[in-house]
């Protein structure tokens, strides 16, 4: 099966350190297309609050989840965001569970 990650570990919340010797990128096939961003938030106001700052694509809001469409690199965007003190985002992508 094949799930998107934000499904199995939501976005936001305190940043932790990742591992540098376990963490590698999401390669960028693994991105859903048109839909590469997600973040979790509590109205569809807010997501397009979100998406204002950023200067991305609202493409849908759903049960506190919105994902968004950018035409830049993803990580780029993700980066900025942390720069600017914006709500976090997380890359929308596909992991197999075997």
């Amino acid at each position: 099966m094949i799930f998107p990650f934000s499904l199995l570990f939501g976005c936001g919340g305190p940043e932790k350190k990742p591992d540098t010797a376990m963490a590698t990128p999401t390669p960028i096939e693994d991105y859903v297309e048109g839909a590469e961003l997600l973040c979790v938030t509590d109205s569809e106001a807010k997501a397009k609050e979100i998406a204002d700052m950023y200067g991305i694509e609202l493409v849908e809001f759903s049960y506190g989840v919105a994902t968004f469409h950018t035409t830049e690199d993803p990580r780029a965007v993700i980066e900025r965001g942390k720069e600017k003190g914006y709500p976090e985002l997380s890359i929308n992508g596909y992991s197999e569970l075997n």
